[in-house]
C-alpha cells in the first residue's frame, strides 16, 4: 500500500461527545500509529482530540500537534506530542495542519471541524493541494453534512463531482487502510468548480 508519512486528523475537542466516539478516535489513533503514520491533529488532549492522541501513543505512534495560543488553555494542549506548533491565529492553524498533510481524514466534530474539512475539500477543488480526504461517518454523526452537500448539488451551488474529492467510511480502521491506498494527485479546477459548463 502506498506510503504516507503524515496524516492530518481533524476530530473535536467537546468532552461531551459520546463513548463511541471517543473509542472510535482512540481506534484511528491507535490504528495509524501501527501502520507507521505520524499522526498530525490539533493539538488538544481532550475529547476526541484525547483520545486520538493517547491511541496514537499507546500503540508506540508519533504525534504532532498544531494548535493556537487561545486554545493551549481552552483544549487543554496535550503534553504527549512529540511536537507541539503553537500559532496565534486559527487561519495560521488550518494552514500548517493542511502543509503537513499527505493525507487528511475527518472524524465527526463541531464548528471548528466543519471549517477544516471544507477548508480541505475547497482547497482541494482548486487544486491547491493533492491530499485525498476521507471522512468516517461514525454512527451516522455527519449524516446531516452529507444531506447538506446533496441539497448544494441539487440547487447546482455544486457539482456532483465535488462529491468525488472525498470519501466516506462508517468504520475508523476501513477509513484510515482506504485513505493508504488512496494516491494523491491534483484535479483539474475546471471541472470542479460550479461557474463553469455542465
Amino acid at each position: 500500500m502506498p506510503y504516507m508519512e503524515r496524516i492530518t486528523v481533524y476530530c473535536s475537542s467537546s468532552t461531551r461527545a459520546s463513548q463511541r466516539l471517543h473509542d472510535a478516535a482512540r481506534e484511528i489513533g491507535r490504528t495509524l500509529a501501527e501502520r507507521g503514520v505520524t499522526v498530525v491533529f490539533g493539538g488538544g488532549s481532550i475529547g476526541l482530540m484525547g483520545a486520538l492522541s493517547e491511541g496514537c501513543k499507546e500503540a508506540g505512534g508519533r504525534l504532532i500537534g498544531i494548535t493556537t495560543t487561545q486554545l493551549v488553555d481552552l483544549e487543554q494542549a496535550s503534553d504527549i506530542c512529540d511536537e507541539l506548533e503553537v500559532f496565534d491565529t486559527m487561519r495560521e492553524r488550518r494552514k500548517r495542519l493542511l502543509e503537513l498533510a499527505d493525507g487528511v481524514l475527518v472524524l465527526p466534530g463541531g464548528l471548528g471541524t466543519l471549517e477544516e474539512f471544507f477548508e480541505a475539500l475547497v482547497g482541494r477543488q482548486l487544486a491547491e493541494h493533492g491530499s485525498p480526504i476521507g471522512l468516517v461517518n461514525i454512527g451516522g454523526a455527519m449524516n446531516s453534512l452529507l444531506l447538506m452537500l446533496d441539497d448544494l448539488v441539487h440547487h447546482r451551488f455544486v457539482r456532483a463531482s465535488a462529491k468525488n474529492l472525498f470519501f466516506v467510511e462508517s468504520e475508523g480502521v476501513t477509513a484510515v487502510d482506504r485513505l493508504l491506498k488512496t494516491p494523491r494527485g491534483l484535479v483539474d479546477p475546471t471541472r470542479m468548480v460550479p461557474s463553469g459548463p455542465d
